[in-house]
C-alpha cells in the first residue's frame, strides 16, 4: 500500500503536548504525527506514555581517552579545579601523560570507546563530535581507534573524527602533518589546541595552521580555547577573525571560552560581533571546571551555545 509506513510509535508523549500521538515513519522520516493513526506499519513500537524527544548531541567528547583516570594519579584534576583554573595548562600537561602509558593502545581505545558510544546510544545521544588526540605522545593510535569505532557504530550513531592538537602544534612540529596524515586517513574535523602554546604569537600560528589544513581538505574546525580565568586570553578573537578573513563562515566552533567570563563589558560586545559576523558557536563544558563561558548572555545576543561532555 502507498501509505504503508516502516514504524509507528504508539502512545507517545512530546514536549508541549499533553495529549499521547501515534509518530508514523517511512524510511528515516516522520511522515504523520497524531492521536490513533490508523495506516499500517511493519513494525510497531508502543512506548505506553514515554517521553519522545529529538536526539541529542554532543560537539566535545574526548573518546580517545574516556576511562581512562585510572592511569593517572589526582593530580590533573586537583590543578585543573583551582582557584581561577590558573593551573589550567599545567593539568592538561598532566593528563597527557596517559598517551605515555604502556596500556594506551589502540584496542584500549576502541574497547573504552566502544563502552561509551554504546551508553550514549543507550541514552539519546546520537550526534557526536569525538576528540583522538594527535601528537608525538599519541601518534595516530586514538585517531586509528576512532575512525574504527565510526565505522563499526555507522548504523548506530553519527560520529564525527576530530584529529586534534592537544599538545599543541608550535610547542609540538611533528603535530601538523600528524594531524594532515589524519585527514588523508579520514579525520572529519580539524581540531586545534591554541590555549596550550605559551605566546599569543604561539596561538595565532596555531590557529593559522589549523586553518590552513582545513581549507586543503575542506574541513569544518573545533579549537579548545582561552581555558583559565585570564582575561588577557584573546583565541576566541584569534580564531573568529581567521574566519572571517578566509569565509570559513559557520564551519567553525570555539570550544571552553572560559577567560569570556572574566572580560570586561566593552571587549566581550566586541566579540559577540565578531562570533556572529564568523557564525562561530561556542561549546560550554561548564561541569568540567570552576568557570565557564557566559552562557546566557551569549544566548540573549544571538550566539549559538551548546554543551558538551
Amino acid at each position: 500500500m502507498s501509505n504503508q509506513l516502516d514504524i509507528c510509535i504508539r502512545g507517545a508523549r512530546l514536549r508541549g503536548r499533553g495529549a499521547l500521538v501515534d509518530i508514523g515513519l517511512v524510511g528515516d522520516k516522520i511522515t504523520c504525527v497524531g492521536p490513533g493513526i490508523t495506516a499500517p506499519a511493519a513494525k510497531e513500537l508502543r512506548v505506553e506514555g514515554a517521553l519522545v524527544t529529538e536526539p541529542f548531541a554532543n560537539p566535545h567528547l574526548h573518546l580517545c581517552k574516556v576511562y581512562t583516570l585510572p592511569m593517572l594519579d589526582e593530580k590533573a584534576l586537583s590543578y585543573y579545579h583551582g582557584a581561577g583554573m590558573g593551573k589550567a595548562m599545567t593539568a592538561v600537561e598532566v593528563a597527557a601523560r596517559v598517551k605515555e602509558h604502556i596500556g594506551y593502545t589502540r584496542e584500549l581505545v576502541i574497547a573504552n570507546g566502544r563502552r561509551a558510544l554504546a551508553l550514549a546510544a543507550l541514552h539519546g545521544m546520537l550526534y557526536i563530535r569525538a576528540f583522538a588526540d594527535v601528537d608525538n605522545k599519541a601518534g595516530l593510535t586514538g585517531l586509528n581507534g576512532l575512525l574504527e569505532l565510526r565505522d563499526e557504530f555507522k548504523d548506530v550513531l553519527h560520529l564525527q573524527v576530530t584529529a586534534f592538537a592537544e599538545d599543541g602544534i608550535i610547542r609540538d612540529p611533528e603535530t601538523e602533518e600528524l594531524i594532515r596524515e589524519s585527514m588523508c586517513r579520514g579525520a572529519d574535523v580539524v581540531g586545534g589546541h591554541p590555549f596550550i602554546e605559551f605566546t599569543d604569537e604561539a596561538a595565532r600560528e596555531h590557529v593559522r595552521v589549523i586553518f590552513d589544513i582545513a581549507e586543503e581538505f575542506d574541513a569544518d574546525i573545533s579549537m579548545l580555547v582561552d581555558d583559565a580565568g585570564d582575561p588577557g586570553l584573546r583565541q576566541t578573537e584569534m580564531m573568529a577573525v581567521e574566519a572571517i578573513q578566509r569565509g570559513w563562515i559557520n564551519r567553525v566552533l570555539a570550544h571552553h571560552a572560559r577567560a569570556m567570563s572574566t572580560y570586561p563589558a566593552p571587549y566581550y560586545h566586541k566579540l559577540v560581533a565578531l562570533l556572529k559576523q564568523a557564525g562561530m558557536g561556542i561549546v560550554t563544558n561548564p561541569h568540567t571546571g570552576p568557570l565557564h563561558t557566559r552562557v546566557k548572555e551569549l544566548l540573549a545576543d544571538g550566539v549559538d551555545v551548546t554543551l558538551g561532555d
